[in-house]
C-alpha cells in the first residue's frame, strides 16, 4: 500500500484540480450570473456579490492549476479545503432556511441547494 499511496494522492489531486477548474469556467465567463447566485443566499452584504463573483472563480482556477501542476500544493489544498467548508456552510444555511435556489456551483446548471448538494461537497 505504501507504494500506491503517492499515486492515489496524485489521482485525488488531479481529480480535484479538474473539478475546481471546470467549476470556475462558467463563473469566469459570466460573473453576473454568479453574482446573482451569490445574492440568492441572502447572507452576503449587498454590493459585495460582484467582488466575490470576480474573485472566487479565479481563485478556483488557480487552485485547480496548483493541484494538477504540483505547484504550491499545500497552499492550494488548504485554500480548497477552506472554500469547500464555506460552500457547505452556505448551502446548509440556505437549505435550513428553506430556500429553493440554484447552488451557483458552476458544475451543472440548475442544481438546487439541498441535503444531497451538502453531501456531494
Amino acid at each position: 500500500m505504501n507504494k500506491l499511496y503517492p499515486w492515489i494522492l496524485l489521482l485525488i489531486r488531479f481529480l480535484l484540480g479538474v473539478i475546481f477548474i471546470y467549476a470556475s469556467l462558467d463563473k469566469i465567463i459570466d460573473p453576473g450570473e454568479f453574482a446573482r447566485a451569490i445574492g440568492n443566499y441572502h447572507i452576503i452584504p449587498f454590493g459585495l456579490e460582484n467582488l466575490i463573483a470576480l474573485v472566487i472563480p479565479w481563485l478556483e482556477l488557480f487552485i485547480g492549476i496548483g493541484l494538477i501542476s504540483g505547484i504550491m500544493v499545500d497552499g492550494a489544498s488548504a485554500i480548497s479545503g477552506g472554500l469547500m467548508a464555506i460552500f457547505i456552510l452556505l448551502i446548509l444555511q440556505a437549505t435550513l432556511r428553506g430556500f429553493n435556489i440554484e447552488c451557483g456551483c458552476g458544475l451543472k446548471e440548475g442544481e438546487m441547494v439541498g441535503w444531497s448538494k451538502i453531501l456531494e461537497n
